[in-house]
């Protein structure tokens, strides 16, 4: 029997029931050079990561596809030991981001997570001396003070799904961190990738190998870039304008 949890419109799907207290939630967006995306599927494929269950929405995109001979599902939910990984293969319509995001933020609240860990990217034409930025929640600031990753810079901003989940542990007094590494804004960044699994290997003491990022970087931007042709040819037909770039 299949474990449901309702939160609004948001339906959290389980093959059976899941203890999540002390979890690390994991998730990232389709933004800038596809980072939150690519490393997300690269942690589930390097840590043999078990799919236990989706998140059904009201719009949810009418898109599937094959992998490993399965059927994968727009938003999917991947776990190994204490790593609880949300890997979205689309973005919800954007008159959904909102309720969607509000609705993983206190999913992962009311189940006991310990601590989120987001990817998102920023612009390689601002980047510094640093490969990385970096922003905290508050609580995440106090208790992780081994964690040093540059602040992103003031007078930047982020946008989208992954700011209104920042928001919402903010308000919530939740420990989460936003990864940002600086990538290629007009294609699959795999390389910015590899920067953003090198911080969570320290974040969360683990060692995912990143060098086949690197060595099959042409053949995953051509995969991401499917997705992409996908994804714009559902944003065409609900005629939506927004891009789904975001930081």
């Amino acid at each position: 029997m299949k474990d449901k949890n309702l939160y609004g419109d948001l339906e959290f799907v389980f093959k059976e029931p899941q203890n999540f207290e002390g979890c690390t939630l994991l998730n990232g967006w389709h933004g800038i050079g596809e980072c939150g995306f690519i490393s997300m599927s690269h942690l589930v494929d390097k840590l043999g990561a078990e799919r236990i269950g989706y998140i059904i929405t009201s719009n949810i995109p009418q898109f599937i596809t094959i992998k490993n001979n399965k059927i994968t599902f727009p938003f999917e939910i991947y776990r190994r030991d204490d790593m609880v990984v949300i890997l979205p293969i689309f973005e919800p319509i954007k008159s959904e981001h909102l309720i969607f995001t509000k609705s993983v933020v206190q999913w992962s609240i009311d189940q006991k997570f310990k601590q989120a860990v987001l990817i998102g990217g920023l612009d390689r034409r601002l980047q510094d001396e640093a490969e990385i930025k970096a922003i905290y929640t508050q609580a995440f600031r106090e208790n992780r003070t081994d964690v040093e990753i540059p602040f992103l810079d003031e007078g930047l901003y982020v946008t989208g799904p992954l700011a209104y989940m920042l928001m919402f542990y903010e308000l919530n007094d939740f420990e989460a961190i936003a990864l940002l590494p600086y990538a290629e804004r007009s294609r699959p960044d795999p390389v910015a990738a590899s920067i953003a699994v090198k911080e969570i290997n320290k974040i969360l003491d683990i060692d995912v190998n990143v060098q086949e990022l690197l060595d099959e970087a042409q053949k995953i931007e051509k995969e991401i870039e499917s997705l992409l042709q996908a994804s714009r040819s559902r944003k065409d037909s609900e005629k939506d304008s927004d891009e789904g770039m975001f930081v």
